[in-house]
């Protein structure tokens, strides 16, 4: 047995001298470059040497690591008495998950291979290729900022030297960062910029589509009239930058996957991961205002919400990525990436927001508007939080070699789950209370009764998420109200916009504004899709604490019911007045409509999960669905339109609540059953 003790010993010596075993994958997960892998060596051979043979195979020493041969399978027999020796408290690494023929063994990754891309100076080569695509897109930018747009009108200011800063600085960052070592960095600035471009490339769509009703003054500032224009090189030169930056996130996001998958910290101790959602909800929102204020007759200025469909959707889609992409980031395991994912989205929206301000500033009838200021503000903010680290922290970096990766702790995430409720209720509180339009008029929503329930539904359950499971179930759901609501209640400020002209119209003849209740119910849609958000994301993490073994709940059957009616419920008039066409989700499509189809597709959502979730998890989404479709139908209570009376959608909406509230109840009574008594029944 010593013998083999003895061969193993140098097999592993062997192996790790040639940089091929897991010993050397070991080396590199403690932090160790190669100089410091040959002193492990080195050390392992001292032990083999001083007689200890069994250590010296383990690590060297009785505090060493677990050695070569017993991770790669050559343990010692039972019954060998040194056997524990090799033995470490420690356990092995998990974050490393090599693959064959990418440059190392099956059972172990080579210097020469893939892993060495990770932490040697010269980027691997599909960071060379993401850093080179985003290098090509910001030049493709600048271009387009040069170049005319279109040939009917200008610039309203000398914008090129701006926007050539804003796309060429984030690109040159990201390829000097790839080029010296730090990779993290490199392609989160990659894949944080890459975020907004979907959104960006569709508010440059609207050039082609009507140019006329774009507020883009650092690239069109008609000086008359135009009902059409046509487009010229530099928007091609912008089409071209957005769909390569794109294709540059795609493929830095597998960059960013392996370097997380070697961090394995998840910077818990981050202090600012609480902050930083928050900042960046307060920027989308100033993204979705006005971008300037305009005296121009020839330059609309409105909020996204006003404006036409193309450039809603790519405000939509902007500010859908800008929080998706801040919250992923903040529990990104490298805090490299961190840094980088939340470095690009800024930059992303300095794009988006400098221009407009500056212009509000510079161009003779415009004038500064708050929601870019907002922006720019809460961005900078981040980019000031972002490289903080505690003295925690940084030891953990230094020291915990070993860790495997993880999520960021449940608790935090019930908190933010928490915290982004209450925000969401308070909004949508002062969004329904509050005049919709300005206080001259004191105009008042019929729905604003209707969207406080929906503020008070969702933050009912908020003060018991820290200890209930069942209620982070129900705010996964319950979000989705507050959008049902909004919408109506935005509505009103919106319809009014188009029948009076504001921002605009009628020569400018009437210069009234959205009051502090359109405001702030636009806010609370933001922050509703972020607690939706971050209840999913606690969802996710409750699952990898628990697991995912146990039964499941029987409720095919009551599902299947409540999601054909929930269909017909949110597809028909809940009621019906004299004068009023009802938006719905087949005719009539408008503004509410929007909402009505987030909130079934949310019911839809929470009904396919619970057939695959354990009955307690099953039985707090199908209640939350419940509340949800009740709330669908008290519009016919809170709503105050005269001459109301009940249509299809009430009773529809009825009936899928009293399916979807017996499939709940079955849940439910499946979690209180035994486990013994359910598979003895079985």
């Amino acid at each position: 047995m010593a013998n083999a003790s003895a061969a193993d010993a140098g097999s592993a010596a062997a192996d790790f001298a040639g940089g091929r075993g897991r010993a050397g994958a070991d080396a590199v997960d403690s932090g160790l470059d190669t100089r410091g892998g040959e002193a492990a060596t080195g050390a392992r051979r001292r032990g083999a040497a001083g007689g200890d043979e069994q250590q010296g195979a383990a690590g060297g020493g009785p505090g060493g690591h677990l050695g070569a041969g017993v991770r790669n399978g050559r343990n010692a027999e039972p019954g060998n008495a040194a056997a524990p020796a090799r033995i470490d408290s420690r356990p092995a690494p998990t974050r490393v998950r090599p693959r064959s023929g990418r440059g190392g063994r099956e059972e172990g990754v080579g210097f020469g291979g893939g892993f060495a891309d990770l932490i040697d100076r010269a980027p691997s080569p599909r960071l060379k290729a993401a850093a080179g695509l985003l290098a090509v897109g910001a030049v493709a930018l600048t271009g387009g900022a040069i170049l005319p747009v279109s040939p009917d009108a200008g610039p309203g200011y000398l914008s090129w030297p701006l926007l050539a800063l804003l796309a060429l600085v984030p690109a040159g960052v990201a390829n000097a960062a790839a080029y010296s070592g730090r990779h993290g960095l490199a392609a989160g600035l990659t894949v944080g910029l890459a975020a907004l471009a979907p959104g960006r490339l569709l508010l440059d769509f609207q050039f082609f589509a009507q140019a006329s009703k774009t507020i883009r003054p650092e690239l069109f500032l008609p000086d008359r009239l135009l009902d059409r224009s046509a487009v010229g090189a530099g928007f091609w030169l912008l089409v071209v930058g957005h769909v390569v930056t794109i294709v540059a996130g795609v493929v830095a996001a597998r960059v960013v996957r392996e370097v997380n998958e070697v961090a394995g910290d998840d910077g818990g101790h981050r202090r600012w991961r609480l902050v930083v959602p928050l900042l960046a909800v307060v920027s989308a929102v100033g993204l979705l205002m006005a971008p300037v204020v305009s005296d121009n007759p020839y330059l609309p200025a409105y909020s996204a919400f006003e404006g036409p469909g193309v450039a809603l959707a790519g405000y939509v889609i902007a500010t859908g990525a800008l929080l998706l992409a801040v919250v992923l980031g903040c529990a990104a395991a490298a805090d490299g990436v961190v840094r980088g994912t939340l470095g690009g989205v800024a930059a992303a929206t300095f794009a988006l927001a400098l221009p407009p301000l500056v212009g509000g500033l510079a161009i003779s009838g415009l004038h500064l508007a708050f929601g870019p200021v907002m922006a720019v503000v809460a961005m900078l903010i981040v980019l000031f939080l972002a490289p903080r680290t505690t003295p925690q922290q940084a030891r953990a970096e230094r020291t915990d070699l070993a860790g495997e990766a993880r999520v960021p702790s449940l608790t935090l995430w019930r908190g933010v789950t928490a915290l982004a409720a209450l925000l969401t209720a308070v909004a949508a509180a002062v969004g329904a209370l509050a005049p919709q339009l300005d206080a001259r008029l004191a105009t008042q929503s019929p729905a604003r009764w209707w969207l406080l329930a929906a503020a008070i539904l969702v933050v009912l359950p908020a003060p018991f998420l820290f200890k209930y499971k069942a209620a982070r179930g129900l705010v996964a759901v319950l979000w989705a109200g507050v959008v049902l609501a909004g919408t109506a209640v935005l509505s009103t400020a919106l319809t009014a916009s188009a029948a009076t002209g504001l921002g605009g119209g009628l020569g400018g003849a009437i210069t009234y504004r959205l009051g502090a209740g359109a405001v702030f119910t636009a806010i609370a849609l933001g922050l509703a899709g972020l607690t939706g958000l971050a209840a999913v994301v606690t969802g996710v993490v409750e699952r990898d604490d628990e697991g995912t073994e146990g039964p499941r709940a029987r409720v095919l059957l009551p599902v299947a019911a409540a999601a054909v009616l929930a269909i017909a419920a949110f597809g028909t008039p809940v009621f019906s007045a004299p004068d009023y066409a009802t938006p719905g989700l087949w005719s009539d499509f408008d503004t509410p409509s929007w909402g009505l189809l987030t909130a079934v597709l949310v019911v839809l959502g929470a009904l396919a999960l619970s057939v695959r979730s354990r009955p307690g998890a099953a039985a707090a989404a199908l209640a939350g669905a419940a509340l949800l479709l009740a709330l669908h139908v008290s519009q016919l209570f809170f709503v105050d339109l005269p001459g109301r009376s009940p249509a299809l959608g009430s009773w529809l909406g009825l009936a899928a609540v009293v399916a979807t509230a017996t499939a709940g109840a079955t849940a439910a009574a499946g979690a209180k059953t035994p486990a013994g008594v359910r598979s003895h029944t079985a």
